[in-house]
């Protein structure tokens, strides 16, 4: 079974009374796209500028099912026995229902209600109680132990949870009980880890899943894209839950890169992050960066590659031209001499750091990108990766290692 978190509707700021009203005015001001829902007696009341402000006519029972079908978070300013009876008859099933927050009339405390762990209620109180300067009510085990979140781990960086609910609650009853439980990372982003170094003690990261004895580990968190082997099947039948990282993401990353002159280095940086981000890739697993000769002395690239400590590698039109790419561009072909500069540098780098690696092919994980920033530079960005997945053997190779840390 696969487990989705994904909530995309836009916040609800609902209020009753002044107080609560004001305090609703505040956090909306802080958290775009949000909007303003108030019971009509306060209509009087003003709402921040470019926040939207929707009338409800009392009861205000009589609105929370399109409440909670239309926005996530939904989060009330009113005392938190009143939220409950209101959503109550509503609440379906914790992989469904919105997060919803309950925040009181003075604002000293923000308390998720419901969907707090999957639905991301608890992170949402967090966010809301800086805002605020108010405190989050935090009960979740998990938060509140700092152990890993075994149903929702890798899920904003797009990884998919596969498992079964009654497995994944005997697996997290394990992880925040102390038992011993294996992890095993074959992909996919460190950071998910190294957010919860160093990790809890009965959390033992090994190299392979062979290592993890049945008879020992309570259970098994496997993140990996491959095949389920047979072997590790028959090893764990149960009490294991697998993660399913994106591909390309833990791999090493070359990045292409086009540009016009004198295109700052800043926006070059604030596209690839961007590009980067959208496809659940990171910054830590560029390895090189490659473009152009004729771009070997271009400043904006010279001092990108000096702020990430990457090393740049420049190919000839001549060399660029003899790849086959998905967007050749006859433009770019009258004016540099190669119908690729992004696409086909990202390919020739992917491929001359899998020979220095011992061999592996290079394949594009994101397409040539086009970007124009704010002074009218035009830039293009492609990212490949070395295919180190294989559904031929049982032991792939590890995560690799960054040859440094990304710098500020």
């Amino acid at each position: 079974m696969t487990m989705s978190t994904s909530r995309s509707r836009t916040p609800a700021l609902v209020t009753i009374g002044r107080r609560g009203h004001e305090h609703a005015c505040r956090a909306a001001q802080a958290m775009p796209g949000t909007e303003l829902f108030v019971l009509a007696a306060r209509l009087q009341e003003p709402a921040p500028a470019g926040v939207p402000l929707h009338p409800l006519d009392p009861p205000l029972g009589k609105h929370i099912a399109a409440l909670l079908a239309n926005h996530d978070p939904v989060v009330f300013f009113a005392a938190l026995g009143m939220v409950v009876r209101l959503i109550a008859p509503h609440l379906r099933d914790k992989r469904q229902d919105p997060a919803v927050i309950a925040v009181d009339a003075t604002a000293r405390y923000v308390i998720p209600v419901v969907s707090g762990h999957q639905g991301g209620a608890n992170r949402r109180a967090r966010e809301l109680a800086r805002i605020l300067g108010a405190e989050a009510i935090i009960t979740t085990a998990s938060d509140r132990l700092g152990t890993l979140p075994v149903d929702i781990l890798g899920a904003d960086r797009g990884w998919r949870v596969e498992a079964d609910p009654a497995t994944l609650n005997r697996v997290a009853g394990d992880v925040v009980n102390d038992e011993p439980v294996a992890l095993v990372q074959e992909c996919g982003d460190r950071r998910c880890l190294e957010e919860f170094a160093p990790l809890p003690g009965n959390i033992h990261h090994l190299a392979s899943w062979k290592e993890a004895d049945p008879d020992y580990f309570r259970a098994l968190l496997w993140i990996s894209r491959r095949p389920l082997p047979a072997a590790l099947k028959a090893k764990w039948p149960t009490n294991r839950v697998d993660y399913r990282p994106p591909p390309g993401q833990g791999n090493p990353l070359a990045v292409g890169i086009g540009c016009d002159r004198d295109t700052p280095a800043a926006s070059i940086r604030t596209a690839l992050e961007e590009v980067l981000t959208a496809h659940f890739l990171s910054l830590a697993d560029v390895v090189v960066l490659a473009t152009i000769d004729l771009k070997a002395d271009e400043p904006g690239l010279l001092a990108l590659g000096h702020l990430l400590d990457r090393p740049w590698r420049h190919f000839p039109a001549a060399s660029l031209a003899t790849v086959t790419v998905p967007n050749p561009s006859a433009t770019v072909m009258r004016h540099v001499g190669t119908p690729s500069v992004a696409e086909a540098a990202a390919l020739l780098a992917a491929a001359g750091t899998a020979g220095d690696a011992g061999g592996g092919s290079a394949r594009l994980a994101v397409e040539k990108w086009s970007h124009r920033d704010r002074e009218g530079k035009n830039l293009t960005i492609a990212v490949a990766f070395v295919d180190t997945d294989t559904s031929r053997g049982d032991d792939p190779p590890h995560l690799p290692t960054p040859k440094s840390e990304i710098r500020a």
